[in-house]
């Protein structure tokens, strides 16, 4: 129950991720990049000799991070392009995602239709709000495939907890992203979706929004979800992240009046997303099944 209380608390906060990036005038690009960077200088100053491991494992965690780069990149830009609530509806397609290629890419996991099935009634919820939102289509696209890169990123990170202590992953994540994005900067600049700004930190006012969003939103709630990979599955953390949608529609109402935007329809996809979560734990057989200790080829 504990860690079930865990994962949703650091659920909340990936939610509060979306707000955060609605607050922060930079581009998405920019944006992952300071966030990544700051906290990677924050656990490096912290971890020091900590932080020397295999070369190999290192190069794997790294790599792990250039996908948590790109995803975080995409689901910032569907945030700039649509809004906080409506973006976020497309992150529910991970466990969909997570049944369908977790079976194909861990050969020690068995294709499960009851989680295949959940996944596929939490995707009709997005399909509700996709279709009743025209205007916003593109930015739940964009999300979509953050989402698949989500999911792909926790596979991994599932194969690759017990290499090395969590905050080391951690921090070798964040310094993988922010190497992506200082590349992805370098080759296209501010030509991406999103405003052209030129400066690459946020206003001095929006620095505590960015240290939430470091220290709070990254560097705590990536440990734990870390941690949390010893105990639960990875369908069944990612399964709890369509939550995650929820979670920011109700901050997005609050803070951002987002239900003037929405109909109906969005509430209902967003009632079937919820109830397809909160009975998963009860019919699904693996939800708390240890990770298995195969290392990636």
């Amino acid at each position: 129950m504990i860690d079930y209380i865990k994962l949703h608390f650091v659920i909340l906060l990936w939610g509060f991720t979306a707000v955060l990036g609605n607050l922060i005038d930079l581009t998405p690009t920019q944006l992952v990049f300071v966030r990544s960077l700051l906290s990677a200088l924050i656990l490096v100053a912290v971890l020091r000799s900590r932080l020397k491991i295999d070369t190999k494992v290192a190069a794997m965690l790294l790599g792990n991070g250039f996908l948590l780069g790109l995803h975080w990149i995409l689901f910032f830009v569907a945030v700039k392009i649509a809004s906080v609530s409506v973006c976020m509806i497309g992150m529910a397609t991970v466990s969909f995602w997570t049944a369908v290629l977790e079976p194909m890419m861990v050969s020690r996991v068995r294709f499960n239709a009851l989680n295949l099935l959940l996944g596929v009634v939490a995707a009709g919820g997005v399909g509700i709000i996709y279709y009743s939102q025209a205007h916003f289509q593109t930015g739940v696209i964009v999300a979509v495939v953050a989402a698949v890169l989500a999911c792909l990123f926790s596979i991994f990170n599932g194969q690759l907890f017990h290499r090395a202590p969590p905050i080391v992953i951690v921090t070798y994540q964040m310094a993988g992203s922010a190497m992506f994005c200082a590349a992805a900067l370098l080759c296209f600049g501010s030509s991406e979706l999103g405003p052209a700004l030129t400066p690459w930190i946020p206003p001095v006012s929006q620095w505590g929004w960015m240290m939430i969003l470091v220290l709070a939103c990254t560097i705590y709630a990536y440990h734990v979800y870390v941690r949390l990979l010893e105990r639960l599955s990875v369908f069944t953390i990612n399964f709890a992240n369509n939550l995650e949608p929820v979670y920011g529609i109700a901050l997005g109402s609050l803070l951002f009046h987002d239900h003037r935007d929405v109909s109906f329809s969005f509430y209902l996809g967003a009632a079937i997303i919820l109830a397809s979560v909160l009975i998963q734990p009860w019919l699904s057989e693996a939800r708390i099944s240890p990770q298995g200790t195969e290392p990636l080829t």
